[in-house]
Parts: C-alpha cells; sequence; structure tokens
C-alpha cells in the first residue's frame, strides 16, 4: 500500500470495526434474552431458537443481493440501509406482542442488516485498500462481533434484570440508530475508489467485468467447498452458541455468571481471529485452519462436561478454546474467495458463498434447539456441533493447502 493512501486504509477499518461491533454485537447477544423469551412468550426453546435461525439465514441468502448492490450502486446506501434496518429491527422488537413479530424484527429485519453491514461488504470495501495484508485487516473488522458481545451481553443482562428484555432491545436498538448521521458523514466517493496504487494492479479482467463471472464460480470445485465449509462451521458454532448461555444456567451458574462467561468468550475471540490469520497471511494457512478447528472442539468438548459452577477448569477451557478460535474461519474464507475471485463480479461470487454460512446458522440453530426439546437436555446439540466441525474442516484445509502452492 503506498504512503499516499494516507490514514484513509486505516479510518476504513475503524469504521467497519465499528459498524460490526454494533450491529453483530447486538445481535450475538440474542442467547442472554433466550429464557426471558422463553418465559415472556411461554414458547418451547426451538421455537425461540429458530429466530436467531431466521436472521442468519436471511443474513446468508442476503449476501449476494449485498454483493450485487455493492458491485452495481456502491457501499454508501447499503451500509446507511443496514444502520436503519438493524437499529429500527431491534427497537420494534421491544414491542413484539407474538413470536412471528420477533421473527420479523430480530429475524429477517436483523439478518438483512447483517448482509448489508457483513462480510461481503467488508470484503469488497476493504479489498480496494489492502491487498498483503488483507486477511489481518479483514481479521479486525470479523473480531468486532466478538468484541461487541463481550460489550454487550453483559450489558444486556443488565438491562433485562433493572427492567425486561423489551427495555433492553429499546435501548440496544436506539444505539445503533444513532450511529447513522456519523456514518452518512464519511468520504464515501474517496472510500469506494480505493487505493489508486492497488487499484492500478489489477487487469482489465479485474477491473472492466471480464475476469471471474459468477457462471465461472458455479462450476468451480473451490467455489463449492468454500461454500460447504462456510455451511458447517455455522452449522456447529450455532447450533450451540445461542444455548450456551441457558446451558450454564441450567448447570447451575446464576445468569449474570453466565454472562460474564460468554462475554469472556467473546474477549478471546478477536486475540484468535487476528492471530489465526495473521499466521495465514505469512503461508501458514493450512496450519491455521487445522488449529482452529481443533480448538473449537476442544473448547465444545470441555463445555459438555461441565457440571456445575464448581467446574471452573473446565469453563476456563471452555473459555480459552472456543473463544480463542470460535470466528477465526469467517476471516479465512472471506480472504480465500477474495483472493481467488477478486473483480468485477468479486461482490456477488462471494455473496452467494456466504449464502452457505447462512443456511447452516439457520439450520444448526433450529436443529440445537430441536435436539434440546427431543431429549430433554443438551447431548444432541453437542454431538451435531461435533460432526458439523468435522466436515466443515477438510474442505477449508483443502482450499488453504491450495492457495499455498500457487
Amino acid at each position: 500500500m503506498k504512503h499516499r493512501a494516507g490514514w484513509l486504509p486505516y479510518g476504513l477499518v475503524a469504521m467497519c470495526f465499528l459498524l460490526n461491533l454494533a450491529t453483530r454485537g447486538v445481535g450475538e447477544s440474542f442467547g442472554v434474552f433466550v429464557p426471558s423469551l422463553q418465559a415472556a412468550f411461554d414458547a418451547e426453546r426451538a421455537v425461540i431458537t429458530s429466530v436467531y435461525g431466521l436472521g442468519m439465514l436471511a443474513m446468508g441468502f442476503g449476501g449476494p443481493v449485498a454483493g450485487l448492490l455493492l458491485d452495481r450502486i456502491g457501499p454508501r446506501v447499503l451500509v446507511l440501509a443496514g444502520l436503519v434496518c438493524a437499529g429500527g429491527g431491534t427497537l420494534l422488537a421491544s414491542q413484539a406482542a407474538a413470536v412471528w413479530q420477533l421473527h420479523a424484527t430480530l429475524g429477517i429485519a436483523a439478518g438483512l442488516a447483517a448482509a448489508a453491514l457483513g462480510s461481503v461488504t467488508f470484503a469488497g470495501l476493504l479489498g480496494r485498500w489492502f491487498s498483503a495484508r488483507l486477511g489481518t485487516a479483514l481479521a479486525v473488522v470479523w473480531s468486532a462481533g466478538s468484541v461487541g458481545v463481550m460489550m454487550i451481553s453483559p450489558l444486556a443482562e443488565a438491562l433485562i434484570q433493572a427492567h425486561d428484555w423489551r427495555f433492553a432491545y429499546a435501548c440496544l436498538g436506539a444505539a445503533v440508530l444513532a450511529c447513522v448521521v456519523p456514518v452518512a458523514l464519511m468520504p464515501w466517493r474517496r472510500i469506494a475508489a480505493g487505493d489508486p496504487a492497488i487499484m492500478a494492479t489489477r487487469g482489465p479482467e479485474q477491473t472492466l467485468g471480464t475476469g471471474p463471472t459468477v457462471a465461472m464460480a458455479l462450476r468451480d470445485p473451490p467455489f463449492w467447498g468454500l461454500t460447504l465449509a462456510f455451511a458447517m462451521t455455522s452449522l456447529s458454532i450455532f447450533s450451540l452458541a445461542p444455548q450456551a448461555n441457558a446451558y450454564l444456567i441450567d448447570s447451575g451458574l446464576t445468569a449474570a455468571a453466565a454472562a460474564r462467561v460468554w462475554a469472556l468468550t467473546a474477549m478471546l475471540t478477536p486475540l484468535g481471529m487476528i492471530g489465526f490469520n495473521w499466521l495465514a497471511d505469512r503461508g501458514g494457512r493450512m496450519v491455521g485452519a487445522v488449529a482452529a478447528y481443533t480448538g473449537t472442539g476442544l473448547g465444545i468438548v470441555a463445555l459438555w462436561l461441565v457440571r456445575g459452577p464448581d467446574d471452573t477448569w473446565l469453563i476456563g477451557a471452555f473459555i480459552v478454546f472456543f473463544g480463542s478460535t470460535m470466528g477465526s474461519r469467517g476471516p479465512m474464507i472471506s480472504t480465500l474467495a477474495t483472493l481467488r475471485y477478486r473483480g468485477a463480479h468479486a461482490g456477488r461470487i462471494y455473496g452467494l458463498i456466504t449464502c452457505g454460512m447462512g443456511a447452516g446458522g439457520a439450520v444448526g440453530a433450529w436443529l440445537g434447539g430441536l435436539a434440546h426439546d427431543l431429549t430433554g437436555g443438551y447431548r444432541g446439540t453437542f454431538m451435531l456441533s461435533l460432526a458439523a466441525l468435522v466436515l466443515a474442516a477438510v474442505p477449508l484445509a483443502l482450499e488453504a493447502r491450495a492457495r499455498e502452492r500457487m
């Protein structure tokens, strides 16, 4: 990156970080709300977790639309619409009188907002300003979701305890909407133009639309490998994550203690995201991928073995292993997809890949809740999470190895 780019690339990373923190932090705090929502609507666990699942589905299948809009109309309108949708949906959720209204607000609206303010948009923006350090830049932005969980989950629990879940969602929604004005004032024309030094290195196939097309990507085996890796990783994580807080409470921890455990878990996620992807940027993509999946598996097993608040070393192992690896695959997949399909159609291609993330997250959240309802416990949920993790590791490790050989 040339010096003349100045502060803007780093300011862009900071803006994307804050957007992800505000929107994904609120969305990923859903687990804190599960017990209150289940009691308020007298619903089964699968019904409540399906709200989160629908959000994941909307986020995943909104990815291609976000990619198309990014390619066609640029980022400004897309980002601002996402902020309004995220804040407005959360605010409206505080007034919900039926579960279907939660599906509309915390599910569809929040999911579409996450697509507009998600990995497709961030990869498209940062890919215009970073090249060799793209993976690290994306990891920093992805880590914001976990920082948001670390900050917002305890805050949400405190707001629920102080008043109720409706008050908590109203406060969080208003806070997200407050971001609209400062974001609108960013220099969007210059942001969309990209770093001239990087844009100049692109051949005609990347600037004029004659590079990899969607049809070409659909015939490319790595496209499906990355999609499968996204799908199975999401299924693994999100079959468990929405219920982790409730599992700890059922194991004997207080609601406040369970929220603190989840916050500590999220605190380590940014370090893991940046660390694993820093390693990957320096030639260790396959090693980084295998290490990340192994750590997540160890964390899931540790949580499964927790039987009460006195199992501090198991809780600690869960925090360390699961927390440090939980979100590390997202930036890996984003980077691999951007490097393979960079060009005029990159947004749409990567958007299609994120459909795997959305579908896997939606199915995982629903299946995880269903397994709990059918068995009256969490064994099925843990088994599902571990099995999906293994299925995710294989295609990502293969693509990482292929990139190392190129």
